[in-house]
């Protein structure tokens, strides 16, 4: 039987694949940290002494750019974040080369893997210098860097799937409402599939992880403008004016609260709980209002990102030495994503997902 192509290599189908290579390589390259601080508890490591080759690229990044190097404080935050970026990347080319020909996805990503490890750890890193050539360097170092890979390559793999069906339901989604007479659209929703239902419910909790009020906000408009359906359930007041009115100056208000130096870490025990109980709100609305399972799945997404957005962020402003930038990265984020997943959820059932 012919191997069936779902892919498109058009360039809007290319455009699909970098911008879910890319997202999917962040979280690849955030597992892969995550799994070699598993391996450092058990004192595996990959032999190599000295800095990192990351904070090497980072120091050199900077010398280049600025005139001098990073502050010795300032290096492990901009090595993490150069790990991050270069994860991102490898992934957008991994998910542009998916899009032409989908056997590069072959193992579940694992294959990918071993070429990003061959290409980027054994051959860039020595080639500009940041690290040993592969015959100086332990003997360990190449195993633990081709099994680190291997776990990006197929968290990478992974992850690429769940956000190129996403982006494909938000491009069905925003299809629909372009096809619908002025405001207030009133969209028939399409069959429930419990598995969307909850993946979706899942991301747009995790939008309240940089912002609380974001996925409220979103979903009070959405609710407002018919996009979701929460009529006879008991957030049906969601879709009120008063709702409306109440819910975006919050978000307009939380916008310039969070820039402020005064304001309390996200990860205390008040924000982890405003941002699980607005996860949980907008994931409920989001299945029509009487799901308990979607408000599980949104209230798991905000704790998820409340913990990971605020390491990200971090780490990402240490290593610019300034906060304001990252926090409008997480204002787009935030709010545009909300929008994009109330959108998703208008895609019909049929809608190809890749």
């Amino acid at each position: 039987m012919p191997r069936t192509n779902t892919n498109d290599p058009r360039p809007n189908g290319l455009m699909l694949g970098a911008a879910s290579g890319l997202a999917a390589g962040l979280v690849g390259a955030v597992a892969m940290t995550a799994f070699q601080a598993v391996l450092a508890r058990g004192r595996i490591t990959s032999g190599v002494s000295g800095p990192p080759s990351t904070e090497k690229a980072a120091d050199a990044l900077a010398l280049a750019t600025v005139g001098h190097g990073l502050p010795r404080s300032r290096r492990p935050a901009a090595g993490e974040t150069v790990h991050n970026v270069v994860g991102a990347l490898v992934g957008g080319a991994y998910g542009v080369a998916a899009e032409v020909d989908p056997r590069v996805t072959r193992g579940g990503g694992a294959a990918f893997g071993a070429v990003a490890a061959t290409v980027v750890d054994e051959t860039l890193v020595p080639a500009f210098r940041f690290g040993d050539p592969f015959w100086r360097a332990p003997v360990f170092s190449h195993p633990y860097s081709y099994l680190s890979h291997v776990v990006f390559g197929a968290v990478t793999e992974a992850a690429r799937k769940v956000f190129r069906r996403f982006f494909r339901q938000v491009e069905a989604g925003a299809s629909v409402v372009m096809q619908q007479p002025e405001p207030p659209v009133v969209v028939t929703a399409p069959e429930p599939d419990p598995r969307r239902t909850l993946t979706l419910a899942f991301l747009l909790g995790a939008c309240a992880g940089p912002r609380t009020s974001a996925p409220l906000a979103i979903a009070s408009w959405a609710a407002r403008l018919g996009w979701i359906d929460v009529k006879g359930s008991p957030l049906a007041f969601l879709a009120s004016p008063r709702a409306v009115s109440m819910t975006t100056p919050m978000a307009l208000g939380e916008l310039v609260v969070d820039k402020l130096p005064s304001t309390p870490s996200r990860t205390q025990a008040v924000g982890v709980a405003a941002r699980v109980a607005s996860g949980a709100v907008s994931g409920a609305a989001l299945a029509g209002g009487r799901s308990p399972r979607a408000a599980l799945a949104g209230a798991a997404g905000a704790l998820v990102a409340t913990y990971v957005g605020h390491s990200l962020r971090t780490q990402t402003a240490k290593a610019f030495g300034r906060d304001f930038p990252v926090a409008a990265v997480e204002d787009l984020l935030a709010f545009g994503g909300a929008a994009m997943v109330c959108l998703a959820v208008l895609a019909p059932a049929e809608a190809p997902s890749g």
